[in-house]
């Protein structure tokens, strides 16, 4: 017999059947209709049925939202149970900072409902971070869900360069430094994506899985469209150097998905057929402009384009105490302006490919100076290593980061967004080993007084990606929350500011609360 298996009601008694049936509406009636429940849920075979209520509650707060669908079909006391909109709510936090928590479930009725209403699409506030593949560039969105309207929206993150201070290099009376104070926001102006709270897919024929999310994205007046759908996990076993994949091998220990399609993403393979086939890292965007002349309902359209987003695992950017360099940073690239990295530690540096040599017409297109030159800049940077030379205050601080026993393993630096040089997805610089091994010298100079300097690898290309290389260059440690690369055959220096999620989110969307909560608690402790 099976679990939730009723005896049927002709086993009851008679004056007990009557009872269940009786329906004048009287208090008797009332009485005897409670009653009668209680005897039916007593006769159950079902021993689960049987516990109280309390305690099925307790146990259906473990269950997925899929498991709880699927117990409410079995009989009307466990749809009461599963109907609850407390555990509705609990399935809703993961997706939902607390800060943005909704008190009540506006604009939907219940908090079940709400959970509906962007089902299987929570986990794209729940990442917040997600990149583009656009081809050189990319894009940075911030995902965010909005409380007030029930939506789910996505910003894109940008950068400014704020006027800079130059200052000559003691160090190197050569090199210029400009100062780096970048000004990061969303551009809430036009959204990248908006998930509305009433999602009506367009193309419902092919089934919700396969559907397409019309957007409401762009400028009134511009004739753009946009639709959002989801994405297939392409299996690890399948994956092969030469597919374009997404997000790039350079970002490791994550699932990937196809970033090339002959049919732009229409056919069944690229997409989910069945819910465990959905990604929970990726989805993608098409957009396109459409014309239409007069009253017409039917237009033209044109330049259509898909493009893939997906995640980051916040363990790669999250800084720890043994990494604490991790994190999401702003970079100035000079006449690229502003671009977005993604700031790694690992044990062991990647295995970098190996690259043909550039003849010197080409290196010297791409500002570096021929090949005999740079191997003597090699060996400087070789010959620059602690000894017994060292100053006091040299010795000092690097006891004091000996103790500290952070400063071991690689450095990867990976852009978020890129340029006509150096693309999105690839390395920007590789510092091999941070500790003794790759150490140069303690900085003692003006600005970078008590940073530590390691040896690096910066990734410099022609225009186009072309005859890339990696060349000699220095890392400069001056804190968790800023890096600067000195580029040494190119007499420049780069700066590098750790972005705060967390603050920029907060800043944008809840008007700086939580700093200011964190401001006020810091003045009562005082």
């Amino acid at each position: 017999m099976g679990l939730f298996q009723r005896r049927t009601i002709d086993t009851m008694e008679e004056d007990e059947r009557r009872k269940m049936f009786v329906a004048d509406g009287s208090d008797d009636a009332a009485a005897a209709a409670a009653v009668s429940v209680k005897f039916a849920i007593d006769q159950q075979d079902a021993l689960l049925l049987q516990l109280p209520s309390e305690i099925l509650h307790q146990i259906l707060c473990y269950l997925p939202p899929q498991s709880l669908v699927s117990l409410a079909r079995t009989c009307r006391q466990l749809r009461g149970l599963a109907s609850n909109d407390l555990l509705w709510a609990n399935l809703l936090r993961p997706n939902i900072p607390p800060e943005d928590f909704p008190p009540d479930p506006y604009p939907s009725s219940s908090y079940r409902d709400l959970y509906i209403t962007h089902h299987p699409y929570w986990f794209v506030p729940r990442s917040r971070i997600w990149i583009s593949d656009e081809p050189h560039i990319g894009r940075v969105m911030i995902a965010h869900y909005d409380p007030r309207r029930g939506c789910i929206e996505g910003y894109r993150l940008l950068a400014e360069r704020t006027p800079s201070v130059a200052i000559f290099w003691p160090y190197e009376a050569s090199v210029v430094i400009h100062s780096f104070r970048p000004r990061v926001h969303l551009w809430l102006d036009d959204p990248i994506m908006k998930l509305p709270h009433d999602i009506v897919p367009f193309n419902t024929r092919q089934g919700w899985w396969e559907a397409e999310v019309k957007m409401s994205v762009g400028r009134p007046g511009h004739n753009t469209s946009a639709s959002f759908f989801l994405a297939r996990n392409l299996p690890a076993q399948l994956e092969n150097p030469a597919m374009s994949l997404w997000p790039p091998s350079t970002i490791p220990n994550m699932p990937r998905v196809r970033a090339e399609s002959s049919d732009r993403f229409r056919s069944r393979g690229h997409k989910p057929q069945k819910y465990e086939e959905i990604s929970q890292t990726a989805f993608r965007l098409r957009h396109w402009s459409q014309f239409s002349t007069g009253m017409a309902h039917f237009g033209i359209r044109i330049g259509e384009e898909v493009s893939t987003w997906s995640t980051i695992d916040p363990n790669l950017y999250t800084a720890t105490r043994e990494k604490p360099y991790q994190g999401i940073y702003v970079g100035d690239y000079a006449g690229h302006g502003c671009e977005f990295l993604l700031v790694m530690q690992s044990e062991k540096a990647p295995e970098l490919p190996v690259r043909r040599p550039t003849d010197a017409f080409l290196r010297s297109l791409i500002g570096l100076p021929p090949v005999g030159d740079e191997d003597e800049l090699e060996e400087t940077l070789l010959e620059e290593r602690p000894d017994s030379s060292q100053s006091e205050y040299q010795r000092e601080v690097l006891a004091a980061q000996v103790a500290e026993g952070i400063y071991h393993g690689a450095i990867e630096a990976v852009k978020l967004t890129g340029d006509p040089n150096i693309p999105r997805g690839e390395y920007t610089f590789v510092a091999d080993d941070i500790g003794p091994g790759g150490l140069i010298r303690i900085a003692e100079e003006y600005p970078f007084k008590g940073a530590r300097v390691v040896r690096s690898r910066g990734h410099v290309a022609a225009r186009g990606f072309q005859n890339d290389e990696f060349i000699p260059s220095q890392l400069i440690l001056i804190s968790p929350n800023k890096l600067a690369q000195y580029w040494v055959p190119y007499g420049h220096i780069s700066f590098y500011e750790r972005i705060d999620l967390d603050e920029l989110i907060d800043d944008t969307f809840r008007g700086g609360g939580r700093r200011k909560e964190a401001e006020q608690a810091g003045s009562r402790s005082g």
